[in-house]
């Protein structure tokens, strides 16, 4: 179940700055303390990327159960008829990946009008907008959106599916390639049958989203053109792998994207899942 939207996945400073006054908007800004308190977009929130990671668990980045994710978006002020604008960083790949994982957090809970400031705040001091400092306290209120139930994935539930799925791969080609390993996997390579699909091929050097043709064509020559495939994404630790289905589907239109939530970091550590190494397929 992916809700409809109103607005586009991805924003203008200028389309922001045009709606500030909207008394349904809600404007969250990702980014750390220090960031936020040196000056964000005026109104926005601080919801920095532990505010949507849960508190428990064994993976590097678990993902919040629904109460507390109802819980977490419900704490800023965030309604089901809200319009959230995610705000954050363009320093590098993993930050421009938090304002997408929090977009899609946001859409799996079941918000309708989501979208990410395209540049971040670094785009929209270069376009004149104005910053303030004080912090914004939201008024906490009920969240009662319907959750996307699968939307991720398990362990279990991939590798039955291993057959029926376009799988892709998020992370660096020297990850997936076996070339190089993350500290937080066990061993190197890639889940058999996954394509490759670096997630930072989303922005470009400058920290802005490409453009839906070239993202589409990206998208198209490991997937192909029917929107309808049903696909699934892992990366290192699950950010990447979130920024893909962002992409593909809110913008792209693919309709059935899910994201195997234990990413590399637990299918390497289990000594009987396959790996494949030294290989593109």
């Amino acid at each position: 179940m992916t809700t409809s939207r109103s607005i586009p996945p991805f924003v203008s400073p200028e389309w922001l700055d045009s709606r500030l006054d909207d008394p349904e908007l809600v404007v969250l800004d990702v980014r750390d303390a220090d960031a936020y308190e040196s000056g964000h977009v005026p109104g926005a929130v601080h919801a920095p990327m532990p505010h949507w990671i849960a508190e428990e668990g064994d993976l590097l980045v678990p993902l919040p159960s629904e109460p507390e994710l109802r819980d977490a978006v419900g704490a800023l002020g965030v309604t089901a008829e809200s319009t959230a604008v995610v705000v954050g960083a363009t320093t590098d790949a993993y930050a421009l990946a938090d304002s997408l994982t929090v977009a899609d957090r946001l859409r799996y809970a079941g918000l309708s009008d989501v979208a990410v400031l395209d540049g971040g705040v670094d785009r929209w001091t270069d376009d004149g907008g104005r910053l303030e400092e004080s912090s914004v306290q939201p008024t906490p209120v009920e969240y009662e959106g319907e959750f996307d139930e699968g939307a991720f994935l398990d362990k279990a539930d991939l590798s039955d599916r291993l057959d029926s799925v376009a799988l892709v791969d998020a992370r660096q080609p020297d990850d997936y390639f076996g070339a190089s390993q993350s500290p937080y996997t066990e061993r190197p390579g890639h889940i058999p049958g996954a394509t490759s699909l670096p997630a930072p091929w989303i922005w470009t050097e400058a920290g802005r989203v490409r453009s839906e043709a070239e993202l589409a064509a990206m998208v198209e020559g490991v997937i192909g053109t029917n929107r309808t495939t049903a696909i699934v994404t892992y990366c290192g630790a699950s950010p990447f792998s979130i920024a893909w289905r962002y992409v593909m589907r809110d913008l792209l239109g693919y309709e059935d994207v899910a994201v195997y939530r234990g990413a590399a970091e637990e299918w390497s550590g289990d000594p009987e899942a396959p790996m494949n190494r030294y290989c593109w397929e």
